[in-house]
């Protein structure tokens, strides 16, 4: 874990002329973390947070998982550098990134980038490695989008379904399973021989999942996270978007719930006639109410499935709003 931290405490009396000329020179800027799919306003931009976090484990031999602040990455070692799954959340944070990975395992720059979908906090260091020479793999239909934001000297290398790359003792198989779901271009990252399985934001695990994309799509999501427990997929270790590791059944259990018990509490409501405007009184979903995000997403997304449930379509929010912390 990489933290940067204040110098030790000294006496009020030094610190007193450094707070007065503070509150001459203006405000303080309070740090800032975006939710899933948020990039930086374009006015009145804030300090960059004082600290990141890195959160290494290790899987299987030259296999690391990695939460950057509050999105699970993972990179995989390779003959030619390392692949990397998902580039964190900006500049600032891969550059972090790219000296954790460095000490564990060793100077050859990241061969690849392989985006899971298109939004900010899986994409926002691709600019930092595709300078170093990275070759981005993006989903053919998040291709566009993605290298427009990258604008790396190269075009993404695209996949329509499966592409495998890796020696055959560390076979890498990056897979679109078919269906819109989270996004309309989720893809996961599978070792079958390390039993290792990165599903990008198809899995939240005690972190409330982001139902707002514009390509959302509910139902495909649920026959996606199915899939993953089908008998194409063997992994001890399934590595999710955001939240917490656990038990692979338990972290599919909780995405899979989710996506149930929101839909079911909102199409009850809408069917009620209850107004819209009065969400946070009956959008409450105890059994989430202790998950991350649950305040900032939770009650966005309700809105979004009571639309859906009165037949409402609603064009979903690529982006959001900044949380003060």
């Amino acid at each position: 874990m990489i933290r940067f931290t204040p110098r030790r405490p000294v006496r009020v009396r030094q610190i007193l002329p450094v707070i007065l000329l503070a509150l001459l020179a203006g405000p303080v800027h309070a740090q800032t973390t975006y939710l899933p799919g948020a990039e930086p306003p374009a006015k009145n931009k804030t300090l960059p947070d004082s600290v990141i976090t890195i959160e290494v484990h290790s899987l299987a031999p030259g296999v690391f998982a990695a939460k950057v602040n509050y999105v699970w990455i993972g990179w995989v070692e390779l003959p030619g550098g390392p692949l990397l799954i998902d580039s964190a959340l900006d500049q600032r944070t891969a550059a972090a990134l790219a000296d954790t990975i460095r000490a564990r395992s060793g100077p050859k720059p990241v061969q690849y980038v392989v985006n899971t979908h298109a939004h900010g906090d899986h994409i926002g260091g691709n600019a930092y490695f595709a300078a170093a020479g990275a070759t981005i793999i993006a989903q053919s239909k998040a291709a566009a989008k993605i290298d427009s934001i990258t604008k790396a000297p190269k075009p993404s290398l695209r996949v329509d379904r499966k592409k495998v790359l890796g020696p055959a003792d560390r076979k890498v198989e990056i897979i679109w399973l078919g269906k819109p779901a989270h996004t309309s271009s989720d893809m996961v990252v599978y070792l079958p021989k390390q039993k290792v399985l990165f599903a990008g934001d198809l899995i939240s695990n005690k972190a409330i999942p982001w139902l707002l994309d514009p390509n959302f799509d509910r139902l495909g999501w649920i026959a996606s996270v199915d899939s993953l427990m089908s008998k194409a997929f063997v992994f001890d270790n399934l590595i999710p978007g955001h939240g917490i590791l656990a038990d692979p059944v338990q972290e599919v259990r909780f995405t899979r719930g989710y996506l149930s018990d929101s839909y079911d509490k909102a199409a009850r409501v809408a069917s009620w006639g209850t107004s819209l405007n009065s969400v946070k009184d009956w959008a409450y979903l105890g059994p989430y109410e202790d998950a991350e995000f649950y305040n900032e997403v939770h009650f966005l997304n309700m809105r979004r499935l009571y639309n859906q449930a009165r037949g409402i379509k609603t064009p979903g929010r690529p982006q959001a709003r900044a949380i003060q912390r």
